[in-house]
């Protein structure tokens, strides 16, 4: 089936409807619709990035040639009930790559590589799993090891620990801390955007001051909350429960990036995963933390085109 593309424009501070024009919409099989974006070489390399949890497609590192010159064509797809993408009630990680494999399928892709930054991560290594005859190579980019499902693991905090717990036995709250958490995304999304980054370490801070990067931040919590907040809801459901498989069972060739400084996801995270996956090359970065993606993206096409 053909994807339609959305008409809209783009600006600093673009309304909750805005689309630009490099956004897409395809037609599942179930009905749904996905919504996806694509940059770079349209005869290159294929490359699908999946954001992170309280993100979305619009946090796709600024195309800034790299891609092109590089040969990769880079698509970024939004998951169900957020940005441009219907929901998918009750869903769990192992339904993702289905979605993924009819979105390269109705895009003419063969095989391809995929790349998943933070929350994303577990929907790449997912791919890499289910989808072992297709999917080239796997990036996890300051990506989490499982919350649910492994016994003893020493790298969880209490946070974690209780997220989990959460979603077994009471997933309301899950939903009502996000609530929470959202409320002053929503109601001023450049304040929103100006505390958090207060927040956060020197090397993040350096990241996400730099001017394109920020207004791209800022118009992905517009977009976030697009569908309203149920999106947010699933994913972190999805993210807290079990992952449906082993990290010891994805065969493809994985690369996993990490910052040490790492606050949003412990690097304890990505020396288990990278321990588990067999073969998985692994960079740790002394003093980076958690949005190390945008500064190394070129060396990240590199690897995964």
């Amino acid at each position: 089936m053909t994807a339609l593309r959305l008409a809209g424009r783009s600006a600093n501070r673009p309304s909750p409807l805005a689309v630009r024009s490099e956004d897409r919409l395809l037609h599942l099989r179930d009905g749904r619709r996905l919504g996806y974006a694509e940059y770079g070489d349209p005869a290159g390399s294929p490359l699908i990035y999946f954001h992170g949890l309280g993100s979305t497609r619009v946090t796709c590192p600024p195309d800034d040639g790299s891609a092109r010159d590089l040969g990769v064509r880079l698509v970024a797809v939004d998951r169900p009930g957020v940005g441009l993408s219907d929901p998918q009630p009750g869903r769990r990680l192992l339904d993702w790559p289905m979605d993924v494999l009819q979105l390269a399928d109705q895009l003419d892709i063969g095989r391809f590589s995929v790349v998943g930054w933070s929350g994303g991560g577990p929907y790449a290594a997912a791919c890499g799993y289910l989808l072992p005859d297709r999917v080239r190579a796997v990036g996890l980019v300051s990506a989490p090891a499982p919350l649910s499902g492994v016994p003893a693991a020493q790298y969880l905090r209490r946070f974690d620990r209780t997220a989990a717990r959460a979603a077994g036995r009471a997933p309301w709250m899950i939903r009502l801390a996000l609530w929470h958490w959202g409320r002053p995304q929503r109601r001023d999304p450049v304040r929103f955007f100006d505390d958090s980054l207060a927040d956060m370490i020197e090397a993040d801070q350096l990241v996400l001051s730099q001017p394109h990067v920020r207004v791209q931040m800022i118009a992905n919590s517009d977009e976030l909350y697009r569908q309203g907040g149920r999106g947010m809801y699933d994913e972190a459901l999805v993210l807290a429960r079990r992952w449906g498989f082993r990290p010891e069972d994805v065969r493809v060739p994985v690369h996993i990036w990490h910052g040490e400084q790492d606050r949003t996801v412990p690097v304890e995270m990505a020396h288990y995963l990278a321990r588990a996956i067999p073969g998985a090359q692994a960079t740790f970065y002394a003093r980076e933390g958690h949005h190390l993606l945008f500064g190394r993206w070129p060396t990240i096409l590199s690897a995964l085109r």
